[in-house]
């Protein structure tokens, strides 16, 4: 070859190469279109072993000229899904350090860090993709990785942030396994979400058990355990042989060890039925006898005592009370015959607007945890009902309760009284459709004003 000719060779040669390393083709495979030194810490973790790829996006949040921009970097770290769960704990939070250690040397960036396995899959959500395995960083990464590659491993379709998603009802089975036998709280579900079990704290079999059985029940739509207790939805119609059916399942399976709240509700959701598994109630719902002031003695029971006649007793109010979002008023009964005469049960009470129409629709249910008890009234001393209510707005709705009907026992003549505050009549935000609880009727309560204490206004007069 000439000398010409291979001279010129070297030199094309030699400019290609200029050319390239002025154009960097290889750019245009390069997808980081951060900060070089967010890129550059991407690449940096790409390098290591168990690591597939790690993607950054940076985002001017807000431009401040004097102080400086505030910026958002979302990481992504796709790791090997081969990997054992150890392995892949140890990496994730080896990468997650190296992240929260280059940010904070940043200023004004807020960094969040999703660790992802699999192949992604569109969402609904533009512009994020599923990944069957996808858990956001924290301050025990490397526990949460570990779990979720576990969960993997026995046949998860899907985990995300302690929850995984099952194939079957086998499958949920191991997984449910896996979460009591670590001691770990998980939420899980089945693919359909026919049923769905979430727990805030280790997994406790009998519940886990109790779920899978409900959802095993012909008839049966899904089952949802969660910490509001077990809810159950049926294909059957309301008040259907089936309903029935799953209804005494409920009633009559066996108590777990803590109770358990259900609510049982039919195809079209148009009944809703609520209870306890086994009937087994918290104790704060267990009714029992009032507790009394501890500065209070019992009254004598007098078993010879003749039931009160309405004209032996004189009806009042107290003034109402608020606190915390609560309304607080009592309903006071003083024996002004000669003699002990005995009451049990509640007191009858109408709610009246200022036009003297009935309230519409208020529901006035017992207090569930106080049990009614005969109660022998001593002569001239008074008992009590305790009438409680969260607050209700009158903004839009003025027409409160200005005046009561009440009578002392079902039968008797009931007498208007008006609450008063201070010897000023008041009205009280008890509207249509409000929920009262009442106590029956009680020589006292504590935590309640004994009677004649509590600014009683003067009793109501007889029609």
């Amino acid at each position: 070859m000439k000398p010409l000719r291979l001279g010129a060779m070297i030199t094309a040669l030699i400019l290609a190469v200029v050319i390239v390393l002025i154009w960097k083709p290889w750019d245009a495979f390069n997808s980081c279109d951060a900060p070089k030194e967010y890129c550059a810490l991407a690449a940096q973790l790409d390098q290591r072993e168990g690591i597939d790829s790690t993607s950054v996006e940076h985002e001017i949040t807000s431009v401040d000229a004097k102080d400086g921009n505030s910026s958002q970097a979302s990481w992504t770290v796709k790791l090997d899904e081969h990997l054992a769960p150890e392995q892949a704990g140890d990496i994730a939070h080896w990468a997650s350090s190296r992240i929260q250690a280059f940010i904070g040397q940043q200023s004004k960036v807020y960094s969040s860090i999703r660790f992802v396995v699999g192949e992604p899959q569109d969402s609904d959500v533009p512009n994020l993709a599923l990944y069957p395995l996808d858990v956001s960083d924290s301050e025990n990464v490397k526990e949460q990785i570990i779990q979720a590659f576990s969960l993997r491993q026995l046949g998860a379709d899907s985990v995300g942030q302690r929850s995984a998603v099952a194939k079957d009802i086998q499958g949920m089975k191991a997984l449910g396994r896996y979460a009591a036998e670590h001691d770990e709280p998980l939420s899980l579900r089945l693919e359909d979400s026919s049923l769905i079990f979430s727990s805030d704290q280790r997994l406790d079999p009998a519940e886990f058990d109790l779920a899978l059985e409900a959802a095993a029940l012909d008839a049966v739509d899904s089952a949802v355990f969660d910490s509001n207790g077990l809810s159950v939805h049926t294909t059957a119609e309301a008040g259907s042989e089936d309903t029935g059916r799953i209804k005494k399942w409920l009633a009559n399976h066996a108590p777990l060890e803590q109770p358990v709240a259900f609510t049982l509700s039919n195809a079209g959701y148009s009944d809703v039925i609520e209870g306890w598994v086994g009937g087994k109630l918290p104790e704060e719902l267990i009714a029992r006898p009032a507790r009394l002031p501890d500065n209070v003695a019992a009254w004598p029971q007098d078993p010879a005592a003749p039931a009160c006649t309405e004209n032996d007793l004189e009806l009042a109010l107290g003034s109402p009370d608020a606190a915390l979002g609560s309304r607080y008023m009592a309903v006071y009964a003083k024996n002004i015959s000669t003699a002990p005469c005995a009451v049990e049960g509640y007191p009858q009470v109408q709610f009246r607007n200022s036009q003297g129409q009935a309230q519409q629709d208020v529901s006035l249910a017992p207090m569930a945890s106080i049990q009614s008890e005969r109660v022998v009234i001593p002569a001239g001393e008074s008992i009590l009902s305790a009438l409680k209510w969260k607050a209700m707005s009158t903004a839009n709705d003025p027409d409160a309760t200005t005046s009561l009907d009440i009578a002392a026992a079902a039968g008797f003549e009931p007498i208007e009284l008006v609450p008063e505050v201070e010897g000023t009549a008041t009205s009280l935000d008890i509207l249509d459709g409000g929920e009262i609880s009442q106590s029956p009727w009680l020589q006292a309560l504590d935590g309640w004003p004994a009677p004649g204490t509590a600014g009683q206004q003067s009793p109501g007069a007889r029609p």
